[in-house]
């Protein structure tokens, strides 16, 4: 009890000043105003034991105000310039949706021609396909820039508690000198490999969250669906916190106790524990996960869960006196409630749920009776929490996590399983992915319908820290007594007992045999198509993609958009979830918003061939793109390719063709099937329109509208093509204007779709007639 007491002390310390911004004394004067009634309690006797709490407060608040107050690094002096900055990357690769960012530790800046020694953390953007590990020095020019604070979202204070000051976008990236062979390189090389094999194994936005769910990942989750999430209540199982791992090793520990034991139940428990801290690296936050889980296991093995809370109190002090900005991590005060409530609260909710199984005589296995009371009491431990960091409670998190909790054990290992046969060879890795699809796909699907519910999320403008504490106090109060009392043993009822585990190894042998069904390789399945030509142009924001599917399946890519994880998702929607293959890929001209993607997308999927049209550049995309896609065939006007009685017939550019503008040069392709033809116009612009006119032979029943629908467009190409559906890939609030009003209008007597307005557009066609689908 009295590391427990210590460790409220100290938190009592650190609240006025991480909540309010208090002097470091006030945690201790609140001790002060109470020590008189704690020495009428206990008679004067405990006078030590004040006098230590008193400390441990004054401490506490001290340490974290003087962090607080701790003079800006050098580099705040160069706030808003123009610099070239050398440095060391301390962290790993987080992926973003065409760049991806690094930490940087400052060693020298250079501005105005005046370099200087300097000091500090910045976080850099590079480009999407700049690979680089820890250690790695580097040269980086840009503009120094404060952090922003966004709606919601004090980004600026997140990153300043992780002890970076400002952001720079990169415009220029050097390797100066690769990193040498230290663990952390080492590990984060292992991290990624296991996610690049993740995603060669899984579709989006599986592989994302198989990521997230094994070893913490999570980068490549759409805003959407980290919104989804959040919204449900179930972020925490693709973040790293203590939560989560408490979380999947007490429901690991709570379906194998009935089968084998408590202490048997304990070794599958702590192989999950060590299986995340090996796959997620052994960061300090990952680190802090372990601590959580194995604090929560040991007292389970001892059969009082309650017993682990002074360890809890000890690893809370240790961690903030080490590190004082944990204190305001949003995510190291989530895993110290989690776990607590999992501690203190979880026992006695899982005594009431089983006196009421008992009383309405109802055959509810035993393991889902304990993953159900340890969902709530983490939800509940955690939600004044959630509403003082993000101004938000989600009120279907309970019963979100209730439904996922057992299929999210099984998510994870199969996950792990898949990572690492995907590392071994693609064939294990594809079908291990095939299984672990069912239960991530239905994690994602339980986020999404719950968050979809009305009012599943109260957004309740950000509760202030009184406020969350006045909420978190009763609950504090209800952890202790629930600390000091042991819940009863509920009656025994041998045949309700006997009914229960039969329900429960039905259970298990149901999800097994599903498990196991699923598992079956694609290769033995026959194979299908859509029996129709479906024609997907995908929402890429702003750029082309368009994935073309024979009638017996087989799938051209032409064109990748600006992201390889926007590529990646809108893939994940548009092909079946088994196929990791293209059978060709088709780039109309080296441009960003078109080529952006498809480096990325040759990582994830296997391509059979490629084509494009000759036409090259020096950009770090299109090197990427040289090295990774396999040797390609040049088009050219008149060239056709015949796939699944499909013919692909090249309109432009003429032979030798060579133009100033890529955009002139850009492959238009004429899609024929049966009597119904699309037209693919790339990024051509009047003066090739008006060539291709001379040609004739451009009518079409869809038009892929050139250039994103810009005004270079000449109206006489597109009433000559006449088509009866036309589409725009354009992105939404793009920054150039794009569709043009009088392009928009010159189509008034077409049926037109915009993927930013209507999402993935899908034509199909049985050769006759045409019919159109949209996401939105």
């Amino acid at each position: 009890m009295i590391l427990i007491a210590l460790a409220l002390a100290w938190l009592a310390g650190v609240i006025p000043v991480a909540a309010w911004g208090a002097p470091w004394w006030m945690g201790a004067a609140w001790i002060a105003v109470a020590m008189p009634i704690f020495a009428m309690a206990t008679g004067g006797r405990r006078w030590r034991l004040a006098t230590a709490l008193l400390a441990a407060a004054a401490c506490a608040g001290w340490q974290l105000a003087a962090t607080l107050n701790e003079a800006p690094p050098h580099l705040a002096r160069y706030v808003d310039q123009e610099v070239t900055l050398f440095g060391t990357v301390v962290s790993e690769p987080d992926p973003g949706p065409s760049s991806t960012t690094y930490d940087i530790r400052a060693e020298t800046l250079t501005f105005e021609s005046v370099t200087v020694a300097t000091a500090g953390t910045i976080r850099a953007t590079v480009h999407q396909y700049a690979a680089y590990l820890p250690g790695d020095r580097l040269e980086l020019t840009g503009k120094i820039e404060l952090p922003p604070s966004f709606d919601g979202f004090d980004y600026r204070s997140y990153l300043r508690q992780r002890g970076i000051l400002a952001t720079m976008r990169s415009r220029r990236t050097a390797l100066v000198q690769p990193g040498d062979g230290s663990a952390a390189r080492a590990i984060t090389r292992a991290r990624i490999a296991l996610d690049q094999s993740l995603q060669r194994s899984l579709p989006e936005p599986e592989a994302s969250l198989a990521g997230g769910i094994a070893f913490g990942r999570d980068g490549n989750l759409s805003r959407a669906d980290k919104e989804t999430f959040n919204r449900s209540g179930l972020r925490h199982l693709v973040a790293v916190s203590g939560s989560n791992v408490s979380l999947i090793s007490a429901v690991t520990f709570a379906i194998f106790v009935p089968s084998i034991g408590r202490r048997r139940a304990a070794i599958p428990a702590a192989l999950t524990i060590a299986t995340y801290l090996l796959a997620a690296g052994f960061s300090p936050s990952v680190i802090r996960a372990g601590i959580m889980a194995s604090i929560y296991l040991g007292g389970g093995l001892l059969g009082r869960p309650q017993s682990g809370l002074p360890a809890l109190g000890a690893a809370f002090i240790a961690m903030t006196a080490i590190n004082p900005l944990n204190t305001l991590d949003p995510g190291f005060q989530l895993s110290m409630a989690a776990t607590a409530g999992l501690l203190t609260i979880a026992p006695w909710l899982d005594f009431a749920m089983e006196r009421a199984i008992g009383r309405l005589n109802v055959p509810v296995p035993r393991w889902l009776i304990q993953v159900a009371a340890l969902s709530l009491s983490a939800s509940a431990a955690t939600a004044p929490i959630m509403w003082a960091s993000f101004g938000e409670i989600s009120l279907v998190s309970p019963l979100a996590n209730i439904v996922v909790e057992p299929f999210f054990v099984l998510a994870f290992w199969a996950s792990v399983v898949t990572a690492l046969l995907g590392l071994i060879s693609a064939g294990p890795g594809n079908v291990a992915g095939f299984a672990a699809y069912y239960p991530l796909s239905y994690i994602h699907e339980v986020a999404r319908l719950a968050s979809s519910i009305p009012l599943a999320s109260v957004g309740i403008g950000g509760g202030s820290p009184g406020a969350a504490l006045a909420a978190a106090v009763p609950l504090g109060a209800a952890a202790l007594a629930a600390y000091r009392y042991l819940p009863p043993l509920p009656p025994s009822q041998p045949a309700l007992e006997r009914r229960r585990k039969t329900a429960g190894w039905l259970l298990a042998a149901g999800a097994g045999s599903s498990f196991a069904l699923a598992a079956i390789p694609v290769s033995l399945l026959p194979a299908a198509g859509p029996g129709r030509l479906s024609v997907a142009f995908l929402d890429v924001g702003q750029g082309d993609a368009i994935l073309v599917t024979t009638p017996h399946g087989r799938q051209v890519l032409i064109d990748g958009g600006p992201s390889a994880i926007g590529l990646a998702r809108e893939l994940g929607a548009a092909m079946p979830h088994w196929d990791r293959s293209l059978d060709a890929i088709i780039l109309t001209h080296p441009e960003e918003d078109h080529m952006g993607g498809l480096p990325g997308i040759a990582e994830r999927l296997s391509i059979a061939t490629g084509f494009d049209g000759g036409a090259r550049n020096t950009t770090q995309t299109f090197m990427a793109f040289e090295g990774r896609l396999p040797p390609r065939g040049a088009l050219a006007r008149g060239d056709s390719l015949l796939i699944d009685g499909v013919t692909f017939e090249v309109a432009w550019p003429p032979g030798g063709f060579s133009a100033n503008q890529p955009n002139a040069a850009s492959i238009v392709l004429r899609i024929t099937f049966g009597d119904v033809s699309f037209l693919l116009a790339g990024d051509i612009e009047a003066g090739v329109q008006r060539e291709l006119m001379s040609y004739g032979g451009i009518t079409a029943e869809v038009l892929k509208v050139p250039h994103h629908g810009s005004r270079t467009s000449d109206p006489a190409f597109l009433a000559a093509v006449n088509p009866a559906v036309a589409v725009i890939q354009v992105g939404e609030g793009n920054r150039f204007g794009h569709p043009a009003e009088e392009v928009v209008a010159a189509l008034s007597g077409t049926r037109l779709y915009r993927t930013d307005l209507n999402g993935r557009v899908t034509i199909t066609s049985d050769g006759r007639e045409i019919r159109v689908s949209t996401a939105r």
